[in-house]
């Protein structure tokens, strides 16, 4: 009988199939991209396997994210995950965009979607 998976090896695995399917990707396209066998990235996604870093690290490449960006949320409750951000972000960094449109798009974002101010208490 094999043991039950860790915690922290369910939420990498559930972080795992959240950036996929938000990607559009397929279990057999994200493991030829991260050059891994479909088995083992199926028994990561089910918490079954918990990954070295280096192989956390090639799941970042072939999701073209961050390896920060893979990780978040996953010591977070559920209701606290950044996912609905992964598409957006994946696209701006597969514009390619220079400083300058970096700044320009921040400058439109931050007009649209404006901050509200923090309470300060000093």
């Amino acid at each position: 009988m094999t043991a039950p998976p860790s915690k922290l090896a369910t939420q990498v695995g559930h972080r795992i199939v959240e950036l996929r399917k938000s990607l559009g990707y397929t279990q057999e396209e994200v493991a030829e991209r991260a050059d891994i066998s479909v088995s083992f990235l199926s028994m990561i996604e089910r918490g079954r396997r918990l990954p070295r870093v280096k192989t956390l690290a090639v799941l970042a490449i072939a999701f073209g994210i961050p390896l920060s960006e893979l990780l978040a949320g996953v010591s977070q409750s559920q209701g606290e995950t950044r996912e609905p951000v992964v598409p957006l972000i994946a696209f701006i960094e597969s514009l390619r965009l220079d400083s300058s449109d970096v700044e320009a798009l921040l400058v439109i974002a931050k007009t649209m979607f404006p901050v509200p101010p923090m309470n300060q208490t000093t």
